[in-house]
């Protein structure tokens, strides 16, 4: 459109030419002539110029300094590139927005914020189209490689030593103990425990009858209902559940896990065994339909409504504690902050190399085209300006030279 009228002006110029030429005669005749010299002049020198930044004009190749964006492609891809890369986004310009921003009360908003059903659904097709690029064989090629040597490099039984003396010197071994007293307990009081405890006791005191006589005695106690094996085993289960929640039973865990550590420490053939299972557990782990399944379930998991239903409420949790401890979502911000300054600092050359290889990506026509479709509408209006000043300083010569 602003080509059209450059264009439309210098032909307006031109016309008016013809006209003071026509009527050279009349007295208006020659400030007309001079203003439309002076307005073909500005026009066509203004068009040349404009030209000239962006292709040969008229097509002649041999006139010097034209397609001088074409001729400087390369410093021109080179400034831009530098200019977007050390001033408009450079290091301590994003710095600076990055410290400005609350990521902390954003995380926190996010995280209150439900998961519409369409965001469900974006996230896990984009999950999806994700895990259809995950070449399974691969992973499972590589764990099994990093696995192995990693794996033969860490000594287990020493870890097995230090995590048993860090439970004994930091008292955990108590919670320990506790959990899998709890355990115990709940399994003791079960109902199939009690039937099985019974059918066990009978068996045991008829294991133990061998004569006649005892036999016969056991069978009398039985009929009278003096030997009652529900009881028996009642009795059986509470005193060991009396014992469990005593000190010494703790006391005989303690003791027995320091005697686990201490063989563990000790006995060479103990450790060359747990070394070598651990080798050959590492070596036939199967990781190829370890990774296949994890990817099943993942892809399961992600069309089930509970997960996301616990995904909400996990979230939700997450906030609550954020927003009750400012602390924590102040070290959160900091952390995250910390960690884009250096991502920023180690790829910041990227930016440059991106742009730089954007445009060197375009061909000739391509990269003309978009730099006069950016730049080269308002560079039309150039032409335009230089036709109407070039026509009104014309105007004012002729007057001049006609009144002095």
């Amino acid at each position: 459109m602003q080509r059209r009228w450059a264009n439309i002006t210098l032909g307006i110029a031109l016309a008016l030419f013809l006209i003071a030429l026509a009527f050279h005669r009349q007295f208006w005749a020659p400030y007309l002539e001079s203003m439309a010299l002076a307005g073909l002049a500005g026009g066509v020198a203004d068009w040349y110029a404009v030209t000239a930044l962006f292709r040969h004009p008229l097509g002649i190749k041999w006139l010097p300094h034209t397609s001088i964006i074409s001729a400087n492609r390369d410093r021109i891809v080179d400034a831009i590139s530098t200019l977007v890369e050390t001033e408009l986004l450079s290091v301590s310009f994003i710095e600076a927005n990055i410290e400005k921003l609350q990521i902390g009360r954003k995380i926190v908003e996010f995280l209150d914020k439900p998961l519409s059903p369409v965001a469900q659904q974006q996230i896990t097709e984009t999950l999806n189209q994700i895990m259809d690029f995950i070449p399974e064989d691969r992973i499972a090629a590589y764990l099994k490689s990093f696995s192995s040597k990693k794996i033969e490099d860490l000594q287990v039984s020493d870890y097995i030593v230090r995590f048993i003396k860090w439970l004994v010197q930091s008292e955990n071994d108590r919670a320990l103990f506790n959990f899998l007293a709890r355990h115990v307990v709940d399994v003791l009081n079960s109902v199939e425990f009690t039937e099985d405890m019974e059918n066990r006791l009978k068996d045991m005191l008829e294991k133990y009858t061998k004569t006649t006589t005892q036999k016969l005695v056991l069978g009398l106690l039985e009929s009278l209902g003096t030997v009652d094996y529900k009881d028996l085993s009642v009795t059986v289960k509470t005193q060991l559940i009396d014992w469990l929640k005593s000190e010494k039973a703790f006391e005989q865990f303690e003791l027995a896990i320091v005697r686990i550590m201490i063989t563990v420490r000790d006995d060479h053939d103990l450790r060359l065994r747990i070394e070598t299972a651990k080798n050959d557990l590492a070596r036939h782990m199967p990781w190829d339909r370890a990774v296949n399944w994890l990817m099943t379930e993942v892809r399961t998991h992600l069309h089930d409504a509970q997960t996301w239903e616990g995904v909400g409420h996990f979230s939700h949790e997450i906030a609550d504690v954020l927003r009750t401890y400012p602390e924590q979502q102040a070290q959160l911000e900091n952390m995250i902050k910390r960690l884009t300054v250096s991502l920023l600092r180690r790829y910041h050359p990227v930016i440059g190399r991106l742009v730089r290889d954007n445009l060197n990506q375009m061909d000739e026509r391509e990269w003309i085209d978009k730099l006069e479709w950016y730049v080269g509408r308002d560079l039309q209006w150039i032409r335009v300006n230089g036709a109407i000043v070039g026509g009104l300083v014309g105007l004012i010569l002729a007057v001049l030279i006609h009144f002095f």
